[in-house]
């Protein structure tokens, strides 16, 4: 017992000092630059020539504005990326150098090989570790990184990750100022300017993240490199830079994540749901299996079992299989990672993810108003409307012909039930420069443009819970909602059809005088149960 109370404290021990190691401190340098400005010209030889003395320790970065020259091609490339930068600092003028967020905000002049000696000896409460890779055949960089907090940090904590190419050469001076060569240009902020929120991190906590960007404005492929950060948004100290490199070892050797839940509509009257969830491997070992739970506002729905053989930093989108639930009018579905490789993931911190939804628009205007603005390829975008209740389309429209055009439809739906208006666009890239919106009663539905391939929400229309308003006086069914049993009493012998919201009958049978149906066999959700020739939409508990 004693032995055993040594080795753990023994491990408890090193654990600590491993968290509690000092983190060797990579030194941020944001450049802001201009082909147009003179005293860039004249101070950035300087500046560079001390990024490369440094160059194991300091990152930089260069943010292209457009003064006093308009036309600075690397600022046009991306002038969001390189205007948010600009408005973190409150920039005016150019040359301007920031390290670290907060220990130098001044001209690049300023700068001395002692100022940077001292910076290095500060702590740093981040470890962490990133590597990249290009595809040439599909035209993508993707940059994997991680970290581990070795001390708590309050705050607004975010991740932030620049692309850059390491080295541009002109032949001939693209500005005014004379420069032809450039480095450490900013091409790509991911996934946006804005960063990744970290939030609030305690000793031990861990992150990993994969970012992909299709290459746009690369003067030369080989020179792509990477690079991250973790900044405080609210005080702009930069707690940690990190460089890219070659051979990345993950922290955990079993460890995966769950991201990007796909294929869940905005808007639900159904009460089911096919989602489709991310699934990446941030370990050391390859990742054979997987058991992932999926839950619908705080209920477990069920389990999926997944077996593959995925390497390190590789991802497999998973389909999870159909699931039916009580709709609420605010819904939120969750993924969670239960099991990897037959035991434990080393580390909890990205086991799960979630994504809100409504409840449908209920009981919305018989004639409704689709508007599509198209984009530069009309061709490419069609739309349906399905019934869900039964399973057939009963609205479509598209592809069209004329290119940034308003299109304005009316649309009449004649039936009863739980219908879905999904959007597509066969290029993949949504409306681009256009629109589309689904009014109903002058209130706008749906709209958006966004949508990659297609985009699905549903509405109902004149769908009433009341029996007696939708089967006739000899026909009754109750409870509804109904956690399980449910009672149907008719006048004579009538037959019964139970639907699922995709269409299929789960229950056929006859009813004379009083008939008992278990619908929890059937699982949550929302049925359509048919007595005669009347039907009733029913909710399961």
């Amino acid at each position: 017992m004693k032995r055993f109370s040594f080795i753990l404290a023994s491990l408890l021990m090193l654990f600590t000092l491993k968290l509690n190691a000092q983190n060797e401190r990579v030194l941020l340098f944001e450049c802001f630059t201009n082909t147009g400005c003179g005293p860039c010209a004249q101070q950035n030889p300087a500046l560079d020539a001390l990024i490369a003395a440094n160059a194991d320790r300091v990152a930089a970065i260069k943010y292209h504005m457009n003064w006093p020259s308009a036309n600075d091609p690397m600022y046009l490339h991306n002038t969001a990326d390189n205007d948010s930068r600009k408005g973190v600092y409150n920039v005016t003028s150019v040359p301007h150098t920031v390290v670290d967020g907060i220990r130098f905000g001044s001209t690049p002049g300023g700068l001395s090989q002692n100022m940077v000696n001292n910076w290095l000896t500060i702590e740093s409460p981040f470890e962490m570790r990133l590597s990249y890779e290009v595809d040439e055949a599909a035209n993508t960089i993707t940059v994997h990184v991680m970290g581990r907090a070795s001390t708590a940090v309050e705050g607004n904590v975010r991740l932030y990750v620049g692309v850059i190419e390491k080295e541009v050469h002109f032949n001939s001076a693209p500005g005014p100022n004379g420069e032809r060569d450039f480095y450490s240009v900013m091409k790509k902020l991911l996934p946006t300017a804005s960063g990744t929120s970290l939030g609030s991190m305690e000793a031990g906590d861990y992150f990993a993240y994969t970012f992909t960007w299709e290459l746009a404005n690369i003067y030369n492929n080989d020179q792509l490199d990477a690079i991250a950060w973790i900044q405080n948004h609210g005080t702009k100290e930069v707690y940690q830079a990190c460089k890219s490199s070659e051979n990345l070892e993950p922290y955990y050797a079993n460890e995966a994540m769950v991201s990007d839940i796909s294929n869940v509509k905005g808007a639900n009257c159904s009460g089911e749901s096919h989602p489709k969830v991310l699934l990446t491997n941030n370990g050391s070992n390859a990742l054979t299996s997987a058991e992932l739970e999926v839950v619908v506002n705080g209920e477990m729905l069920g389990a999926v079992e997944w077996s593959g053989n995925l390497s390190t930093f590789k991802s497999e989108t998973v389909d999870l299989g159909e699931f039916s639930f009580p709709v609420e009018e605010e819904n939120t579905l969750e993924v969670r990672i239960k099991s990897i490789n037959g035991g434990a993931d080393e580390a909890s911190t990205n086991d799960i993810v979630t994504t809100d939804f409504k409840g449908a628009p209920e009981n919305v205007a018989k004639v409704m108003k689709l508007s599509i603005r198209t984009d530069n390829n009309p061709q490419e975008t069609t739309w349906k409307v399905t019934n869900l209740w039964t399973g057939e389309v009963v609205l479509e429209g598209g592809p069209y012909e004329q290119a940034n055009h308003m299109f304005t439809e009316t649309l009449e739906i004649t039936g009863d039930g739980c219908y879905d208006f999904t959007i597509y666009d066969a290029g993949g890239n949504g409306l681009q420069g256009g629109v589309y919106g689904l009014k109903a009663s002058g209130e706008t539905l749906f709209s958006g443009n966004t949508f990659g391939f297609s985009e699905s929400n549903e509405f109902s229309y004149e769908v009433t819970a009341d029996v007696d308003e939708n089967l006739n006086q000899s026909v009754s069914i109750y409870p509804n909602p109904t956690d399980g049993l449910l009672n149907i009493i008719s006048q004579g012998k009538q037959q019964v059809s139970v639907y699922n919201m995709a269409g299929q009958r789960v229950y056929e049978g006859y009813c004379e005088g009083t008939l008992k149906i278990d619908m929890k066999r059937f699982g949550c959700g929302i049925y359509a149960v048919k007595v005669g020739d009347e039907t009733q939409r029913v909710v399961v508990k």
